[in-house]
């Protein structure tokens, strides 16, 4: 953070004061003399990093009240650019401050137009910090600090003539609801107390005139004045300001006002310098009056700042990212460490386990190579278990056949297909080929026999087993009966239950049937 010095130019002698945290310290006073100038330019060069406000209380200052339509942008700027130059044509050092805009009408925007009339008076104070190349924050006056920290002391309510006491002299400043509109110093002789309460009393009622001649308050009202002075000295006022019809004296404790506003060095005198000095620095105001070309290194240092200040932040970040890096990997070593411990003992366990095994001729490499050739035998093996149990619920549907036996086998491709494609002559009707890339076919043939009962009913036999056949054929099963109880051709007739013949036990209907499903 770079250091705050506020430069005082109340007259022909400009002081120096170093501000830090509240304390004030005076360290140095220039004369506008060739050997001031040139103690002026070797102080500023030994403080070069610093920041300087120069902060003028003088006498040559110029105010002016305005309604001017609310515009906005680049519009309003040239519009406050012209005023300023119709109203100071021969300073530069001017500035437009907003008092807020009406709550009636066209809303129009009521602006202060302020200047510090006297442009010589700052010309060699502002060459020598330009020809220096000092970080000037700005060209600021007491009545622009008071602006600023008036609504503090004073509140924001109704009109109030604020009256302060400086080294330049007895200065009135005019508030109406928290807004500065206006504000005159007058320049004292001796600065004795009775001068003092004289001039606060006269200018008072002076300036109460001219607040009503300027429509600035109604006439009849009693005009709210406030004077800061320390109360050792508050006595002696009172004997010059007086309540009247016109006027209503009230006075603030300088050093109670000090200390709330955060000054540690509290005045022991009515003079508010170091006050308006500390308000400057804590809390700087928002309008100043210098031109743009005067402020020139203020503009390259703040953005020097930022670039600083994005570059801590990036170097934080990153020694943040390292840190972190840093701690995983202090973490990953950590786990590294434990992994390769936990794998020794797993290998010494394994190599154990290994040496309690019996001797065998067969190396772990060959073992190794048998285990993967088994493994896949094993999974090239068919899974007969769905076949085998679409087979039994069949059967548990069927209590009247008996299963005698059974054979399962592996075949590429089924006898009836084989059968079907030899027999078949090239042209349509022929079945089609097995589809390439087919894993063959896992097939069951069984061997029944039907109930006792139906040896002389060949019709009966003949609906049960196809009933059966029905019972086990679904999309994915292909079913054939390959051999019946008795020769079904077409010049034989069928034998029913109420025909007389001799059966015998050996007679027993017996079927064939094969179910298939492709692997």
């Amino acid at each position: 953070m770079a250091a705050k010095r506020i430069l005082l130019l109340d007259g022909p002698v400009l002081t120096a004061h170093y501000w830090n945290g509240g304390h004030i310290k005076l360290e140095g006073e220039f004369s506008h003399e060739p050997v001031g100038l040139e103690a002026l330019t070797t102080y500023l060069k030994k403080h070069r990093s610093s920041l300087f406000y120069l902060l003028a209380d003088i006498a040559e200052e110029g105010f002016q009240l305005e309604d001017l339509p609310y515009v906005q942008g680049g519009d309003r700027n040239a519009l406050l650019h012209r005023r300023l130059s119709q109203y100071y044509y021969n300073t530069p050092l001017s500035a437009a401050i907003s008092l807020g805009r009406a709550k009636e009408g066209r809303r129009d925007e009521k602006l202060l137009f302020a200047a510090l009339t006297r442009v010589e008076t700052f010309t060699p104070w502002l060459d020598t910090l330009r020809e220096t190349e000092s970080i000037l924050a700005g060209v600021y006056s007491v009545p622009l600090v008071l602006a600023e920290c008036g609504p503090l002391i004073l509140g924001d309510s109704g009109p109030v003539l604020f009256v302060s006491l400086t080294r330049g002299g007895v200065r009135q400043t005019f508030f109406d609801q928290g807004k500065l509109h206006f504000s005159r110093l007058s320049q004292l002789a001796t600065s004795s107390l009775d001068e003092i309460g004289r001039t606060c009393a006269n200018d008072a009622a002076k300036i109460f005139q001219y607040l009503v001649a300027q429509r600035q308050i109604p006439r009849g009202v009693t005009l709210r004045t406030m004077v800061l002075a320390h109360t050792d000295q508050v006595s002696a006022l009172q004997d010059f300001c007086r309540n009247s019809n016109e006027l209503q004296f009230e006075f603030i404790d300088i050093a109670k006002t000090s200390s709330q506003r955060g000054l540690k060095d509290v005045p022991n005198d009515s003079y508010a310098d170091s006050l308006f000095i500390h308000c400057l620095a804590a809390k700087t105001p928002a309008q100043q009056f210098a031109p743009a070309n005067e402020t020139r290194f203020h503009r390259l240092w703040k953005i020097r700042s930022a670039l600083s200040s994005l570059a801590w932040i990036v170097l934080s970040a990153c020694l943040l990212f390292a840190g972190k890096t840093g701690l995983n990997l202090y973490e990953l070593r950590d786990t590294t460490e434990t992994t390769k411990a936990v794998t020794a003992a797993d290998t010494q366990r394994y190599n154990g386990i290994l040496e309690a095994l019996p001797k065998i001729n067969v190396t772990p490499d060959n073992l190794r190579a048998l285990t993967v050739r088994f493994d896949t035998l094993q999974k090239r093996n068919p899974a007969m278990e769905p076949l085998l149990s679409h087979l039994s619920m069949a059967l548990s549907d069927s209590p009247k056949i008996e299963l005698v036996r059974l054979t399962w086998k592996v075949t590429d491709q089924l006898e009836t297909d084989v059968k079907a494609a030899k027999d078949a002559k090239p042209g349509a009707g022929a079945p089609a080929p097995a589809a390439a890339g087919a894993k063959g076919w896992a097939t069951i043939e069984i061997q029944a026999q039907l109930p006792f009962l139906l040896a002389t009913d060949q019709r009966a036999q003949l609906n049960l087993i196809d009933s059966f056949a029905a019972r086990l054929r679904n999309p994915q099963t292909d079913v054939r009966v390959i051999n019946r109880p008795f020769d079904i051709e077409s010049d034989k007739p069928l034998r029913s239950a109420t025909e007389k013949s001799e059966v015998h036990a050996s007679d027993m209907p017996t079927f064939d049937l094969r179910i298939a499903r492709q692997l």
